[in-house]
């Protein structure tokens, strides 16, 4: 086997495909990253037991061939070799890595023992633009699970209806709802994608139109751009049935700008740590937010002016939920609708129904 190509282009490969290696495992060869060549394309494909991802690189190819190599190992050696070409060549197991002046000489590890990754084209297929797909992940993927006790609320419900897309995360004290249509699809399905899968689609997506095909499976699900592919399995299980846990209109309606909601939000939130836990108190009243929350450290108090109707309620929330729903929103303003200060916050748009977010409150004490 033997190549060249731009240092850049290569090194980017390595760290998209490098998502899926595990850092550390009992398996040597999931550490490791299958370089395969043939004619002038490059295929480069990681997998850690249940993720798969392959990038296809244009290069001048020599001599066809296969090597395992330590990804981590030649994700450092490309990150610190000059600018320009970089030229790999392997004999046997001993692979050699220049640039310039600059040259590795690494062990690598036979092809064989690499399991075989299905990337085929399979099932029910669905394209979105790049930009659209990560946005309903970056706005739903921040809610999911991080607790194994019901392993398929740590990832993300994906389900088709109807000519309508809907990506929801819960994980039992906030749920968040993202909608879009689908021009011209009546396909129907529902899957749920591991939580740590679509991060890693996500910083693989641009913010470009271009496309993204999604192969849907009996049990596993296939992201497909131009050059970049990424296989998971499906998560079986029952998804909390969504739709009947989000409560109609609450009495109390209010209009906040998202910026200013933040701020006041993380200037309360300084005098909380992982040591020091205490709920952020909101008073919503006709013309203002009032927050405050008081640990052992100290007490801090901030106002914020708002549009208000429906009465007043005291509230407790856990400060991390409701500052990452307000900033994975992606709006500039939302409607906020409230009930009791033991019923949910449901954040929506002001305009339309893109987006759904609920985030459960904290029973508060008296001070």
């Amino acid at each position: 086997m033997k190549f060249s190509c731009e240092r850049a282009v290569l090194a980017e490969a390595v760290a998209t495909a490098g998502h899926a290696v595990l850092p550390r495992s009992s398996n040597p060869v999931l550490e490791g990253l299958l370089l395969s060549l043939r004619g002038d394309q490059l295929s480069l494909t990681g997998y850690d037991g249940e993720t798969g991802i392959r990038c296809l690189l244009s290069v001048a190819g020599l001599s066809d061939g296969d090597i395992l190599l330590p990804c981590s190992t030649l994700g450092d050696i490309l990150r610190k070799l000059p600018e320009g070409t970089v030229r790999i060549e392997v004999a046997e197991e001993r692979v050699r890595i220049s640039s310039g002046e600059a040259e590795f000489v690494i062990l690598g590890l036979s092809a064989e023992g690499f399991p075989q990754v299905d990337f085929s084209r399979s099932g029910l297929q669905v394209e979105l633009q790049q930009k659209l797909l990560r946005s309903l992940i970056l706005q739903t993927v921040f809610a999911v699970s991080q607790s194994d006790s019901k392993p398929v609320h740590t990832g993300c419900l994906f389900h088709l209806e109807s000519g309508q897309i809907e990506v929801v995360g819960v994980d039992g004290y906030r749920l968040a709802l993202r909608r879009e249509k689908l021009e011209g699809s009546e396909a129907e399905a529902r899957f749920v994608v591991p939580g740590r899968t679509l991060q890693d689609i996500s910083r693989i997506l641009g913010e470009s139109e271009l496309p993204v095909s999604v192969f849907v499976g009996e049990r596993s699900v296939l992201f497909e751009t131009e050059n970049i592919s990424v296989v998971t399995r499906t998560i079986e299980g029952e998804f909390l049935n969504y739709r009947s846990s989000i409560p109609a209109d609450g009495p109390i309606s209010c209009r906040v700008e998202v910026k200013g909601f933040l701020d006041c939000l993380e200037r309360a939130s300084l005098l909380i740590s992982e040591r020091q836990r205490s709920p952020v108190r909101i008073v919503f009243r006709d013309r203002e937010a009032a927050f405050s929350c008081s640990t052992p450290l100290g007490r801090v108090t901030d106002k914020l002016p708002i549009s208000c109707e429906g009465g007043t309620v005291e509230i407790g929330f856990n400060n991390r939920f409701l500052q990452e729903a307000f900033k994975n929103c992606g709006q500039s303003e939302v409607k906020l609708e409230l009930a009791n200060n033991l019923s949910p916050m449901v954040i929506r748009p002001v305009e339309g129904e893109a987006f759904t977010y609920l985030v459960l409150p904290v029973r508060l004490k008296s001070e």
